[in-house]
């Protein structure tokens, strides 16, 4: 076996992944779940106003390379009402869009994996006919990404793993978005947070996301749309780990 379809682009010919990707593509699928987190509201480094439950299980870390099967995750309120839905069209596919309680489309993400491949966000929810496109940039192997904003700034998500961030004030990593250094959200996956089925080396799984006041200033859809994304690369990343070690081994 020495090529695979990750999706529906072109798939990722495993020859030619460097011995350089390779380890670092095991540092970050490693890293990524690496997440066991208890952060008090002192220790973001903003004051939470909204925290929303993203309801997705991941994957397993031993399995066969497949897509995920679930096409739909729910986003829920603290109250457990649903607020946001992004769906899948296919397993194959890691395009989504994401909606609204009442089924109405905020953001489309059309996903690409791969080397010169970045997912684009299309922003929905404006006037009629309108719409608004956001660009990323990463490198393929890496865990963080960056989003381009249309009026030029840019916001990142990065896997921080400082003190105070673990249990009991102990080291521990979390999801961080953050824009002009300022800290706008986080992706919080712990004992009491993370979606039920999923365990702690499950990549992609769902937890709390924290919001702050400044998240305000690139809009909550945006803020969950990107978060998501973040997600289906874990899950990438984790899969073409299992690719190569599958194909080492043949």
């Amino acid at each position: 076996m020495s090529t695979t379809t990750l999706h529906e682009s072109p798939a990722i010919d495993l020859k030619l992944v460097s011995a350089q990707d390779r380890k670092e593509l095991m540092i970050s699928d490693s890293a990524s779940i690496d997440s066991n987190t208890t952060l008090g509201a002192s220790e973001l480094c903003f004051t939470p106003i909204k925290s929303f439950y993203v309801n997705t299980r991941g994957i397993a870390l031993m399995r066969l390379p497949l897509p995920p099967s679930e096409l739909e995750t729910t986003i829920h309120g603290v109250d457990s009402s649903l607020v946001y839905k992004s769906t899948r069209a296919k397993r194959n596919s890691g395009n989504c869009v994401l909606t609204d309680a009442d089924g109405c489309p905020l953001v489309n993400t059309t996903y690409y994996f791969g080397p010169s491949r970045d997912p684009v966000l299309n922003r929905l929810d404006l006037a009629e006919g309108e719409f608004q496109e956001i660009k990323t940039i990463s490198k393929w192997t890496s865990r963080n990404h960056t989003f381009l904003l249309p009026d030029g700034r840019t916001c990142t998500w990065k896997y921080k793993r400082e003190r105070g961030f673990g249990a009991k004030g102990a080291k521990g990593t979390a999801l961080v978005l953050t824009l002009n250094g300022k800290r706008l959200a986080a992706l919080l996956r712990n004992d009491e947070t993370r979606t039920p089925g999923s365990r702690s080396c499950s990549a992609g799984h769902g937890g709390e996301l924290v919001l702050g006041d400044d998240a305000n200033g690139i809009g909550e859809a945006l803020v969950i749309a990107t978060c998501l994304l973040m997600l289906k690369k874990e899950i990438d990343l984790r899969r073409t780990v299992q690719f190569l070690i599958i194909s080492s081994a043949i």
